[in-house]
């Protein structure tokens, strides 16, 4: 934990801030909920999936034909056909299993119960039926067309791992093993408060010196986007106590807060000192050496996080995703996987198509947009705009890194761009 009396004057590196309050947030206390399957898309598992039985129950045909012992036509030939005795024909609506001996053969439908001593199904291209007699004509493998008990799954084996963020496959998949409900994470409830003296709210045209609190509705965009579910408190004030008493509202209903506005350190930016003077409150950093958003604030109260946004719409959007991001897919239940870690932080590369340059000793985040070549190649066009520009956010499809020890970055360099 770093020291919060001295915070104010440290820019605390970015993976450093990230690491300490990522391992500060507890995920004991996550709850879960029983709802429908087909309601289950995105959320992420509480438990394991264990199958109940074995899939197929039994020995099934996997296409229409004959039911055969692959012994009895090992010599079948175009010019040489076996010659089997067909005993009678079976479907998925037939639970008798028929059997078969020597010489023997069993017209069967996809999906039946494949015949004892049966082992292979002659496709009908390969076979002609006349007068109770089954021609052959290609021999077969044991195990061509057909599907074994227990040959998908095995009863008592996991199907899905827990904390699994679940797709449209694992839909059917779930409902083909029998289940109709599923055990899931709560979405965490995060509650965003706007804060200052020049936001209005919706219905209210500005004037010159006022501004329409749009922060709020990006991030709750992005808060449910992401697996929560998003609640816009009222406008606060720049007031101390009024901050202080919205964000105390706050974590009677919340998992977690996100203050916009007020994190930075001037007279009238209260967020710092109301969250320290909250009871069981801890800050975790205030100055990050970042830009945007040096002035984010990461703090814990009540174990909840509570994240100081600054007011300017590209800081408070970076800040965001470099740290409440992260936040909000651990309260979510965090699906532990490299491949839903790629799908979730979606990456490309592409050609820089301007210089760039970043002071050393900051973390750069700059917006960039991508354009495609007529060749192919990416292009990411850098917005060097000032964090205050909506323009900028509205017209960027990501976000490139410019690492604290590196200066600039030149036209034709190949980035890294996170997509927003």
């Amino acid at each position: 934990m770093f020291e919060t009396n001295n915070l104010n004057n440290i820019d605390i590196s970015v993976e450093s801030a990230f690491d300490t309050y990522l391992n500060a947030i507890s995920e004991e206390n996550l709850e879960y909920e029983n709802i429908n399957v087909e309601d289950s898309l995105s959320r992420i598992l509480y438990d394991d999936i264990t199958v109940k039985r074995d899939y197929p129950s039994f020995d099934k045909a996997l296409e229409d034909g004959y039911a055969v012992n692959s012994s009895d036509v090992l010599s079948a030939r175009q010019n040489n056909p076996i010659k089997l005795e067909i005993i009678g024909e079976t479907n998925v609506e037939n639970l008798e299993r028929l059997t078969i001996l020597t010489k023997q053969a069993v017209k069967i439908s996809k999906g039946a119960f494949l015949p004892e001593n049966a082992d292979a199904i002659i496709l009908p291209a390969d076979a002609k039926e006349k007068d109770g007699l089954l021609n052959v004509f290609k021999s077969v493998t044991p195990d061509s067309w057909i599907a074994k008990k227990g040959e998908d799954i095995k009863a008592d084996e996991v199907f899905i791992k827990k904390n699994r963020k679940i797709r449209p496959q694992d839909i059917g998949g779930i409902i083909g093993i029998g289940f109709r409900q599923v055990k899931v994470y709560k979405k965490p409830v995060v509650t965003i408060i706007p804060t200052g003296n020049e936001l209005v709210p919706l219905d209210v045209d500005p004037d010159s010196n006022q501004i329409i609190a749009s922060n709020g509705y990006v991030l709750k965009g992005f808060v449910e986007q992401f697996g929560g579910i998003g609640r816009i408190s009222s406008i606060v004030k720049d007031d101390l106590n009024q901050v202080k008493s919205a964000i105390s509202k706050a974590l009677e209903v919340s998992d977690m807060i996100l203050v916009s506005g007020g994190s930075s350190a001037g007279s009238k930016d209260y967020t710092f000192q109301a969250i320290k003077s909250l009871k069981n409150s801890v800050i975790i950093a205030h100055g990050i050496a970042m830009r945007p958003g040096n002035h984010v604030l990461l703090a814990l109260v009540d174990n909840k996080p509570v994240i100081g946004l600054p007011g300017h719409p590209v800081s408070n959007l970076t800040s965001f995703h470099i740290f409440g991001k992260a936040v909000l897919r651990k309260l979510a239940g965090s699906a532990r996987s490299f491949w839903q870690e790629r799908k979730d932080n979606i990456k490309l590369d592409a050609l820089l198509a301007k210089k760039i340059c970043s002071p050393l000793g900051k973390e750069d985040y700059v917006r960039v947009r991508l354009f495609e070549q007529e060749d192919g190649k990416i292009t990411a066009y850098p917005y060097t705009g000032k964090s205050s520009f909506l323009s900028t956010l509205v017209k960027s499809h990501g976000i490139v890194k410019i690492p604290s020890e590196c200066g600039c970055l030149y036209e034709g360099d190949r980035v890294e761009v996170l997509l927003f």
